[in-house]
């Protein structure tokens, strides 16, 4: 369980970039130091800790070695500056289903489905109070509310406010935004991260959990059932997924060939669900 996971400040998905983008310029090197991002690349060594951190959380390199993993690759490579809504979906659901990066995980998962309105105050003190157990009264009164404020800023004021989950109500005051709208190929590849991590070799997904269980795409990207149907719909019209609805058999049945990254290769190459 990882409190100071931004440790207070928004992504900054320019520098991001720039960093992603030296990691690929290294080629195979098994691992790279935080030190030699901050030579290169001048960025001061906080800035690179806590960009590093989110980068972690957000899928775009691994930990530890920092190096990209398959999905930072793919971005710096097809989508640098992270334009496409897909790209920040996926991002999106990568971190927001680690319930490792606790306050991030809750403010999804336990905050926003129950609460229209929100202030940072309010959020830190009903929410957390059984970290207190975890951790020292200092951290809990001075770092929680940061971290609590840096997430809601997250989707308020960096690239993620593209995805409508949130918006701004005066100062330090948030309001979720629904419906939204999820592209199929971002939800596609949400469901088979979710398959690899929690059912890893299974065919098939029960539709009920891909709607409602812990760390679902549907559940954390906070859709209602009828919209996940909808988008596992046009994925089976389009031949990606099956469904199967027969007497008490209702499930997304996965084929051998749709991975993680062959969606990527979709979303990135420029093909569509259809």
């Amino acid at each position: 369980m990882k409190l100071q996971f931004t440790n207070g400040y928004r992504p900054r998905f320019d520098q991001i970039s720039r960093i992603l983008q030296y990691l690929l310029l290294q080629g195979d090197k098994k691992k790279i130091s935080r030190l030699e991002i901050v030579t290169s690349l001048g960025i001061p060594e906080n800035q690179v800790k806590n960009l590093i951190s989110m980068m972690t959380g957000f899928g775009l390199v691994r930990l530890r070695v920092t190096t990209l993993t398959h999905f930072g690759k793919a971005i710096i490579q097809s989508d640098p500056y992270f334009d496409k809504l897909e790209t920040l979906w996926i991002i999106h659901y990568i971190v927001s289903s680690n319930p490792e990066w606790v306050v991030w995980y809750r403010i999804i998962n336990s905050v926003l489905p129950v609460q229209d309105c929100f202030e940072v105050d309010q959020v830190s003190s009903q929410y957390f109070s059984d970290l207190a157990i975890h951790f020292s009264e200092r951290t809990v009164s001075e770092k929680l509310p940061k971290e609590v404020g840096a997430v809601f800023a997250a989707y308020s004021r960096s690239e993620l406010s593209r995805l409508g989950i949130l918006g701004v109500e005066g100062t330090g005051n948030f309001k979720k935004s629904n419906p939204v709208e999820v592209p199929d190929l971002a939800f596609l590849f949400c469901l088979l991260y979710y398959r690899d991590k929690y059912s890893p070799g299974s065919s098939a997904i029960n539709t009920e959990d891909a709607c409602l269980a812990e760390y679902s795409p549907g559940r954390v990207l906070n859709l209602p059932e009828y919209q996940v149907r909808t988008i596992l719909g046009n994925l089976h019209n389009g031949g990606l997924v099956r469904l199967e609805q027969l007497a008490n058999l209702d499930q997304v049945r996965l084929s051998d060939s749709m991975t993680q990254e062959s969606v990527l290769e979709r979303i990135y190459g420029g093909n569509d669900a259809n």
